[in-house]
């Protein structure tokens, strides 16, 4: 049986999605934190998260860099996609749309204030499509019996690692941002916090989600 390690830094970021899949699939699996920038050129693209899968004896077998990639490799391996590929490349779609938004404030945090406008107008088209997208999706095919998809968890950890800091940051958008607070995604994240396997990552959680109400 295989078992994993997950390189990141210790916050949320861009592996929170990865880390949910792995406590979801209740997968054999420890996480490091390496010194930066000392340990950046021992990773395969010089960039974090890393994952690496191992053999039953702890030899590495497998080793993936990329965010996306990552967790589309994790949704797959644990049954957290839809059988069917249309439904599967709908979720694939939304998250891409969710990580244009990350993507383009991560710009504009760091100066580049002429992206906000189209920051602007991607969350307003996706405050319109992501209630439908998450209603569509339905109900889990997650085999562990969870109730959750991978679009789940990876809309979950958006809001916990990156809305709060959209509205610190660009408080011109807070009510762009606070109106995709809907009751789609508010079920989706009560649904999160209530599933027991993740009770390690997210217990602490409800106290971030009180900035959206």
């Amino acid at each position: 049986m295989s078992s994993y390690t997950l390189r990141y830094f210790n916050i949320a970021g861009f592996a929170e999605t990865s880390r949910l899949l792995l406590l979801a699939s209740k997968s054999k699996w420890t996480e490091e934190n390496p010194e930066w920038p000392q340990e950046k050129a021992n990773q395969p693209f010089g960039r974090l998260p890393v994952l690496i899968e191992k053999h039953a004896d702890g030899s590495p077998d497998f080793v993936i860099s990329e965010s996306g990639t990552i967790e589309r490799y994790l949704a797959r391996s644990f049954g957290f996609f839809p059988s069917d590929p249309k439904k599967a490349v709908l979720q694939e779609q939304l998250r891409d749309q969710i990580t244009d938004v990350t993507n383009l404030f991560i710009q504009v945090v760091h100066g580049a204030s002429d992206k906000k406008e189209k920051l602007n107008e991607i969350l307003e088209k996706l405050k319109e499509v992501m209630p439908k997208a998450l209603k569509a999706n339905g109900s889990s095919v997650d085999p562990q019996g969870s109730g959750l998809t991978y679009i789940d968890l990876y809309v979950y950890s958006f809001f916990k690692a990156f809305m709060p800091h959209c509205i610190e940051k660009t408080p011109e958008l807070t009510d762009t941002f606070k109106s995709m607070w809907t009751p789609e995604v508010i079920k989706l994240i009560s649904n999160v916090n209530a599933e027991p396997s993740l009770q390690s990552r997210v217990s602490e959680d409800k106290k971030v989600f009180t900035f959206l109400a």
